[in-house]
């Protein structure tokens, strides 16, 4: 398969994007954060995940049942 050839306007665009993502990723690393992926999460962390605090309320009232 052969690429499309991209017109001089489309390389720019393409020029730029890179650019500000390079930024924003500098910035991120700097402040620590990490970028955030838009619309991706992933699904076994968002399936098991749960707060330590939910766990021990939990357990506390399992204690207090029995």
């Amino acid at each position: 398969m052969v690429r499309a050839k991209l017109t001089e306007k489309q390389k720019e665009k393409a020029k730029k994007e890179q650019k500000t993502r390079a930024e924003q990723s500098r910035a991120a690393r700097r402040s620590g954060k990490s970028m955030k992926t838009e619309g991706k999460v992933t699904k076994s962390t968002s399936k098991t995940k749960e707060s330590r605090s939910s766990k021990k309320i939990a357990t506390i009232k399992k204690r207090t049942r029995s």
